[in-house]
């Protein structure tokens, strides 16, 4: 891809996510520019927005998270969009047919003080070769993580509540959800 086409399309996603994240920061800056390059990386066209064929995995929930979400067309409702809490600035991007995988990550910082117009003209003329690091990974992802109708559904004996994916506990050869044996975010109030 030619840089000019390149700018012009970080510039057009950047809109996309500004109008999805209410507004722009570092984060979607170089959210948008790392999606965007794995995306060119594994062959999609992020214009094209059903992608069934990929899976990504973000490892924080912060900007960044945004704009993979509108680059990829990926989405949590979608099961194809995966958080995985690693407090990391980076996002593993998978092709399903192939297993063929990068996660991309950003080694440059930009100076805190640079207005927002700069910043962008800054991450948008910044060769990814000096903005990303891009790296060929493997990923196991499990059936039950596969988008697509549930594998797997039990009711658990303790809430009464539905379980799926896999997410099930056995314990004595009955069904409990993670929060009856484990325990929840939250509390009941009485």
């Amino acid at each position: 891809m030619n840089n000019t086409r390149g700018i012009e399309e970080f510039y057009y996603f950047i809109k996309k996510v500004e109008e999805f994240h209410g507004h722009v920061c570092a984060g979607i800056a170089m959210g948008t520019k790392s999606a965007l390059a794995a995306m060119r990386t594994l062959g999609f066209d992020p214009h094209e927005k059903k992608h069934k064929d990929l899976i990504v995995y973000v490892e924080t929930d912060r900007c960044m998270t945004d704009a993979v979400q509108i680059v990829s067309g990926c989405t949590p409702g979608k099961r194809s969009l995966k958080y995985v809490d690693y407090g990391k600035f980076a996002a593993t991007f998978v092709r399903l047919s192939t297993g063929e995988a990068y996660r991309v990550t950003t080694i440059k910082d930009f100076d805190k003080n640079l207005s927002v117009e700069d910043l962008l003209k800054a991450v948008a003329e910044t060769p990814d070769e000096e903005m990303l690091l891009l790296q060929k990974v493997e990923v196991n992802i499990p059936e039950t993580d596969l988008p697509g109708a549930p594998m797997e559904r039990a009711i658990c004996v303790a809430c009464g509540e539905r379980v799926m994916d896999g997410r099930t506990i056995f314990k004595d050869c009955k069904a409990y959800c993670i929060t009856c044996l484990k325990g929840a975010y939250y509390s009941l109030k009485k």
